[in-house]
């Protein structure tokens, strides 16, 4: 299956010889999880979007059925030190322009969340404007783009439709962003600006189809799921769907999260016999009331892979590790080290060659407003990041090494 993530991505890394081609949520409901990207206090029950509405009084209806509409705005800048050929800095997804202001996301979310203990139908509407779009496009929405032009696109990231049976299950229906990765599109799910090689090169971004969501007991949810594959909505190029499962499981008190998702099928273009499995998993705990650690892991095996070297059996795995310390009501240090290999080409390098890297990332979440009714909806991230390849990859396959600092900032409304 043609996967456009990929292509970006195998573009950048191979710059000299491509050219400039550029380069959430985690499911179930139950238990509900939601990465520790902040560790601040919530903020307000009411963003300023549904204030406004409240104000003029139209957020009451709304209310009673469980409707929400808000959104972000996102803006970043990124600097790299060594001036990397084209200002495209290699391996990255979001932040690969070099001393480039960006936009990274202007989204609009319609929400309505369903109601566990009764029969209830609700979905959710989310569409993007922004640098990000032009890289998170699934076949047959908005891929009309170049990937590279105009620089901010519009993007349809998730239409789906929830429907809950209680004491059954939950039903999804749409398209929807990848249950695996524990790193995500909407950049408040995220402790960090820049996002790890896993998210940019080992996993989806979205997919389109039904899942179901079982609630086994307390503590421990299945879900099931059959979509058209990695990234791919209205039309597919090999006319095979996905299988995907994952088992989540809450521990007792409330301290830790475990996900483990396996998706499977035949993603390649054209082609309905090469299988593409992908193994996730997720944890996290939180170690007192400023502390949060996670662990994210990803292995993968594709059949006759196209894009690795010789078009042979390709796989990839990878680790990161984040660790987040609340300093204050307003400032909370995150960090990320991470491992990602991809020794046979397939993700990469686009099959010229392929390599490990590592990555270590220090950033800060501030909040400078975090007690102001409005102002707490404005998080500011500055990071520093070191990026290590075992062979010459980074700055057009000129450098094994790579810093960069970059500071985003956005607010939620």
């Amino acid at each position: 299956m043609s996967n456009r993530k990929l292509l970006s991505a195998a573009a950048c890394a191979v710059l000299g010889m491509s050219g400039l081609a550029r380069a959430d949520e985690v499911a179930p409901a139950a238990p509900s999880f939601q990465p520790y990207a902040l560790l601040v206090d919530e903020a307000p029950a009411r963003k300023p979007l549904m204030a406004l509405l409240d104000k003029a009084g139209f957020a009451k209806g709304m209310d009673d059925i469980g409707l929400t509409v808000g959104g972000r705005v996102e803006g970043s800048y990124t600097y790299s030190f060594s001036s990397p050929p084209g200002n495209v800095i290699t391996g990255r997804v979001f932040d690969f322009e070099n001393q480039d202001l960006t936009l990274n996301q202007l989204a609009f979310v319609l929400d309505k969340q369903v109601k566990s203990d009764a029969f209830d139908v609700g979905g959710r509407v989310e569409v993007i404007w922004g640098s990000d779009s032009r890289l998170i496009h699934s076949v047959g929405l908005f891929d009309h783009y170049d990937s590279s032009s105009p620089a901010n696109q519009w993007d349809l990231n998730q239409a789906y439709l929830d429907i809950n049976f209680p004491s059954v299950a939950k039903v999804r229906v749409g398209k929807f962003n990848t249950p695996v990765g524990y790193e995500v599109i909407d950049p408040t799910g995220n402790a960090l600006y820049s996002h790890s090689f896993m998210f940019g090169y080992a996993i989806p971004f979205t997919h389109t189809g039904v899942t179901a969501t079982f609630k086994l007991n307390e503590d421990t949810a299945l879900m099931v799921g059959v979509t058209r594959g990695w990234d791919t909505s209205t039309e597919d190029n090999n006319d095979t769907v996905d299988f995907m499962g994952q088992i989540a499981y809450a521990f007792p008190k409330g301290e830790a999260n475990l996900y483990l998702t396996v998706i499977s099928g035949a993603d390649q273009a054209g082609d309905n016999d090469n299988w593409r499995t992908l193994v996730d998993l997720i944890y996290t705990r939180s170690l007192g009331d400023n502390v949060t650690v996670a662990l994210n892991a990803d292995y993968a095996y594709e059949a006759n892979s196209a894009t690795a070297v010789g078009g042979s059996d390709a796989q990839w795995f990878g680790v990161a590790g984040y660790l987040g310390v609340k300093m204050s009501d307003m400032v909370t240090l995150n960090t990320r080290l991470e491992y990602f290999n991809d020794q046979d080409g397939a993700r990469l390098t686009g099959g010229v060659g392929g390599t490990s890297l590592y990555g270590a990332t220090a950033g800060l979440s501030i909040r400078p407003f975090a007690h102001d009714a409005l102002g707490q909806n404005l998080v500011i991230r500055p990071e520093i990041r070191f990026d290590y390849a075992e062979k010459k990859f980074f700055d057009g396959a000129t450098d094994r090494y790579q810093l960069t600092a970059a500071i985003d900032a956005i607010f939620s409304f």
